[in-house]
C-alpha cells in the first residue's frame, strides 16, 4: 500500500507535541509538508525533518495533487474555513478542538466530507488517555452500583497570562474552548448526550480579556457531570471522580507520559499518581493506570483512508460535543439551565 502523503498546517504546540510526531512514528504516513511562518520554527522544523518541504501559505497546501491528507492545528478562526476548503480540494481532513463553534456548522461539514466520499476527524486525542481508558475498563469489571455523578477537570496553576492566541479576544478563544472539548468528549463518550447544560465562565487572572475559569454541569436523566478548569489550583482535586452507589474511583494529577505516540512494551504507567476504587471511606484498592494509546488515533485513521471507511463513532462524538458546548454558551450568555434536543 501507498504512504499517505500529509500535510500539516500549523507547528505551535499541537502540531509540535501531538501531530508531528504521531505521523513521523507510523511508516503508513508521509509527513510532505508542514506550514508554518514562525522563522523559529522553520530553523526547529529543519533539524528535526530535513526532508520535510516548509511553506507559508495555506494554497500550496490544497495545490499539491499529491496531498491526501490535511492535518489543521491553525488557530480556531480558522478552521471552518480551512476544512472546507481541503475537503473541496479532495483531501481528507484532521481539524484540531475546538472544531467549530456551531453544531450547524460541523454538520454541513461532515455532510460535504460524505457527498466527497472523504474522512473528516476531529482531534480528540484526549479519548486515548490512560486514566480515562482506565476507567472505562474498570467500569466493566467493577460493580459502581447506580452512578450518581462524575466529576472530571484540568486545573493548574498559572498565575500569569502567556503570549498565547488562546487567551486572546478571538474566535474560540478563552479557557473554556481550549480544554471543555476534551472533558466533554470525556463525558459523552461515557454517557451520551446530556439532557441539559449550565455553563458559568470566569475571568480571575489580572489583565484577562476571555475566560480563565470555568464551570459546566451536564445533566443526565440519573446523574450529574461537573466539567471545569482554573489556573489558580494549588491544591490538587480529582483528575477524575466517580460515583456510584456502591463504589467510586479517584484519580489524582496528569498521566505520565502525558502524549504516548509509539505503542509501549509496558501498558501500564511507572508513576506514584493516586488511582483507586473505594467501596467505604476506609477500603480502597489500588487501580493500575494504563498508558495513553494517542497512537491509536492515526493508526485507525490509516486504516480508515485505506479502506475507505468513513464513518465511525468519532463523528457522533465530536457532534456531541460541539452541541453541548454550543448549548452551554447559550447556557451562560442566558444565565439559566439550556435543554439539550438532538437537531
Amino acid at each position: 500500500m501507498s504512504k499517505i502523503n500529509a500535510a500539516l498546517v500549523g507547528y505551535g504546540m499541537s502540531g509540535r507535541e501531538f501531530h508531528l510526531p504521531a505521523l513521523m512514528n507510523n511508516s503508513s504516513y508521509h509527513l510532505k509538508l508542514v506550514q508554518t511562518r514562525s522563522e523559529k520554527n522553520r530553523n526547529d522544523l529543519k533539524a528535526l525533518c530535513p526532508d520535510v518541504k516548509i511553506v507559508s501559505d495555506y494554497e500550496e497546501i490544497l495545490a499539491d495533487e499529491e496531498i491526501d491528507l490535511v492535518v489543521i492545528t491553525a488557530p480556531n478562526d480558522v478552521h471552518y474555513s480551512y476544512t472546507k476548503d481541503a475537503l473541496l480540494r479532495g483531501k481528507h481532513v484532521v481539524c484540531e478542538k475546538p472544531f467549530v463553534e456551531r453544531h450547524e456548522e460541523a454538520l454541513e461539514l461532515f455532510k460535504l466530507a460524505e457527498e466527497k466520499n472523504l474522512i473528516l476527524r476531529v482531534f480528540h486525542n484526549r479519548k486515548y488517555d490512560g486514566d480515562i481508558l482506565t476507567l472505562k475498563d474498570l467500569m466493566k469489571k467493577r460493580d459502581f452500583g447506580k452512578i450518581v455523578s462524575f466529576s472530571t477537570r484540568f486545573s493548574r496553576y498559572r498565575p500569569e497570562i502567556g503570549d498565547n492566541w488562546r487567551f486572546k479576544k478571538t474566535v474560540m478563544g478563552g479557557l473554556f474552548y481550549d480544554l471543555a472539548p476534551h472533558l466533554v468528549h470525556h463525558t459523552v463518550s461515557l454517557f451520551g448526550l446530556p439532557e441539559a447544560v449550565f455553563l458559568n465562565l470566569f475571568y480571575e487572572r489580572e489583565g484577562s480579556v476571555v475566560d480563565d475559569h470555568f464551570e459546566l454541569i451536564m445533566y443526565y436523566p440519573t446523574l450529574t457531570a461537573f466539567v471545569g478548569a482554573d489556573m489558580f489550583e494549588r491544591e490538587l482535586r480529582p483528575r477524575l471522580h466517580l460515583i456510584g452507589t456502591k463504589g467510586s474511583y479517584i484519580k489524582y494529577d496528569f498521566d505520565y507520559p502525558d502524549s504516548v505516540n509509539v505503542k509501549p512494551e509496558n501498558i501500564y504507567q511507572e508513576t506514584n499518581l493516586r488511582s483507586v476504587f473505594k467501596t467505604s471511606t476506609d477500603e480502597e484498592e489500588n487501580i493500575p493506570l494504563l498508558k495513553g494509546k494517542h497512537y491509536r488515533f492515526y493508526e485507525l485513521l490509516a486504516n480508515h483512508i485505506a479502506n475507505g471507511i468513513t464513518e465511525d463513532e468519532d463523528k457522533d462524538l465530536a457532534l456531541a460535543v460541539i452541541l453541548t458546548m454550543e448549548k452551554a454558551m447559550e447556557s451562560y450568555q442566558t444565565k439559566r439551565i439550556v435543554n439539550i434536543k438532538e437537531r
